[in-house]
C-alpha cells in the first residue's frame, strides 16, 4: 500500500511540472518579441558625445560656443579640435549670435545644433573636425535625434511663441544630406486680433458690443446718479422735518401758491420801500464842513538838511 501512494504522489507531482513547463511555454509565445536592435534616440539636448569605435569624445563648451574635440592617448583625454559656432565677443546683438544646443556622433559623423532667435543651422563634421556641410533654416531648433532604420534626422525646438519640427533626409549618408525636400512644421500662437478677425472680418460684431457696453455703462451711470440724488433730498428733508407731498392734488395746490406773477412782487417791493422810508425822520442836508487854516513850521523841512555848496 505504501509503495502504491508513493507512486501516485510521484506521478501527480510530474503531472502538475509538466502543466506548469506548458503554461510558461505558452505565455512566453503569446508575449510580443522585442526587436533585436533598437534605433530609438530621445529628441533631446545632449552635452556630450562618444564614439566607442575611436573613443572619441564631442563636447560643448557653453561658456566659449565652442564644440570640442578630445581624443584619448594611452592615459588620457587631449583636446585635439576647436570649432568655434558664432563669434560672441564685441558683439551687441545678442539676439543674432548661434548658440549652441546639441552634439551628436552618428555613423563616423560629429553633427551640432546651434541656433538664435530666429534661425539655426547643423553643422556635419568628420572625426577630425573638418566642416563637411552647413545646413541652415528657419526657425529655432534645440534638439535632434537620428533614426538608423529610416536615416532621418529630426530637429524639434520651442521658443515663445510656439515650436517648430524639421525633418532630414540622411538615406544617402551624412555626406549627401538632401533638405531640399524636408517636411517642416511650425506653429505660432495666434494672437487675439487675429482670431476675432477670423470670425468677425468686418468688425461689426466688435462695433456692435462696443458701442452696447458705452450705452449700459451710461445708463447704469444715470440711474445711479437719480438715485443717489433723490436720497440726498429724502435726508436733507428729514433733517429740516419737512413732510413729503404724498397726494397730486397737494402738490398742484402747492404749485399753484408757489406761482405768482410779476405785479405781485413789484407791489410787495414798493410796499417796503415805502415802509422803510417812512421810519427815518426828516433830516437837514447842509454841510458843515469848515476849513482849517494850517500854520507853517519849518523845523521838519527837508530844505535845511541838506548841505548847501557855493559856487
Amino acid at each position: 500500500m505504501q509503495q502504491k501512494v508513493f507512486k501516485i504522489t510521484l506521478l501527480t507531482i510530474c503531472l502538475t511540472l509538466s502543466l506548469n513547463l506548458k503554461s510558461e511555454t505558452e505565455t512566453t509565445n503569446s508575449l510580443p518579441q522585442q526587436a533585436e536592435t533598437s534605433s530609438y534616440d530621445p529628441l533631446i539636448p545632449q552635452m556630450f558625445a562618444v564614439d566607442s569605435k575611436t573613443q572619441t569624445i564631442a563636447v560643448i563648451n557653453k561658456n566659449e560656443n565652442k564644440v570640442e574635440i578630445l581624443k584619448r592617448t594611452k592615459n588620457e583625454y587631449q583636446k585635439d579640435t576647436v570649432i568655434p559656432a558664432d563669434k560672441v565677443e564685441g558683439r551687441h546683438d545678442v539676439f543674432a549670435i548661434y548658440r549652441l544646443q546639441s552634439v551628436a556622433i552618428y555613423e563616423s559623423h560629429i553633427v551640432y545644433l546651434a541656433s538664435n532667435r530666429d534661425s539655426s543651422f547643423v553643422s556635419i563634421l568628420d572625426m577630425n573636425g573638418n566642416e563637411k556641410h552647413r545646413y541652415r533654416f528657419n526657425g529655432a531648433a534645440n534638439a535632434f535625434s537620428f533614426d538608423s532604420q529610416t536615416k532621418m534626422l529630426y530637429i524639434a525646438g520651442d521658443n515663445a511663441s510656439g515650436y517648430n519640427v524639421f525633418a532630414i533626409d540622411a538615406t544617402e549618408g551624412f555626406d549627401h544630406i538632401n533638405i531640399a525636400s524636408s517636411p517642416a512644421f511650425s506653429y505660432v500662437k495666434p494672437r487675439k486680433a487675429d482670431e476675432i478677425g477670423k470670425h468677425d472680418p468686418w468688425g461689426t460684431g466688435l462695433a456692435m458690443i462696443a458701442m452696447v457696453t458705452v450705452f449700459m455703462a451710461l445708463l447704469i451711470i444715470c440711474l445711479v446718479l437719480i438715485g443717489f440724488s433723490s436720497s440726498l433730498i429724502k435726508i436733507s428733508n428729514r433733517r429740516k422735518g419737512v413732510q413729503p407731498v404724498e397726494t397730486k392734488t397737494a402738490i398742484a395746490h402747492t404749485k399753484v401758491q408757489r406761482d405768482s406773477s410779476g405785479e405781485e412782487f413789484a407791489a410787495i417791493a414798493t410796499a417796503l420801500y415805502l415802509y422803510n422810508e417812512e421810519l427815518h425822520d426828516e433830516e437837514n442836508t447842509i454841510l458843515t464842513i469848515n476849513k482849517v487854516a494850517k500854520v507853517y513850521s519849518p523845523w521838519s523841512s527837508k530844505l535845511y538838511n541838506m548841505n548847501v555848496y557855493k559856487r
